[in-house]
């Protein structure tokens, strides 16, 4: 485990505990903000400033729909922040997982037919870090699942698993 990862999960454990603190809030939030990833990352791709503005008005507006809808749902039980907890866990892993499939890719100098991911040309300093990092292994796999699949002799659970979040996560074919 490097450094990278464990920023990574400390992400994604920021995000679960700020939904906690909001209750059935944060399962909105939270949920809402995973459900709605893949339209946002599309707009991302077409103008990232449209993007972020389109992920500005989400946010505030699943925000004060969760005000809204669920005014007295805060509640003391521990289940209103076990709920909140689920919503910012799924949000959290939703970041991470576009975090780690949004390097770059890169062509192999002696075999141009062959991908990097991520590319060679990232800064010395911070390469080493990034090609160990667990989490980078496992953005590697969900992006690159549709061109592994057929050569990949795991389960067919988990190459089902890697597929739907590739669909979930990637847009369009990026190694092209």
């Amino acid at each position: 485990m490097t450094v990278l990862d464990v920023a990574l999960v400390l992400t994604a454990a920021l995000v679960a505990a700020l939904a906690i603190q909001r209750r059935m809030g944060g399962l909105m939030v939270g949920l809402g903000g995973a459900i709605v990833l893949r339209p946002l990352l599309l707009l991302g791709d077409m103008n990232p400033w449209l993007g972020l503005f389109g992920a500005l008005l989400v946010g505030l507006g699943l925000a004060l729909a969760g005000r809204l809808l669920l005014p007295g749902a805060g509640g003391t039980g521990i289940w209103p922040r076990v709920a909140g907890g689920v919503g910012g866990a799924a949000l959290g892993v939703a970041i991470v997982l576009t975090l780690v499939t949004s390097l770059p890719i890169g062509r192999d100098a002696l075999n141009p037919n062959q991908l990097r991911y991520p590319a060679n040309d990232l800064p010395a300093t911070i390469r080493p870090v990034i090609e160990r990092s667990v989490l980078v292994q496992v953005g590697r796999e969900v992006l690159f699942a549709p061109l592994l699949a057929a050569q990949d002799p795991r389960s067919p659970q988990r190459t089902a698993v890697m597929n739907t979040l590739h669909g979930w996560i990637v847009t369009g074919e990026p190694w092209r």
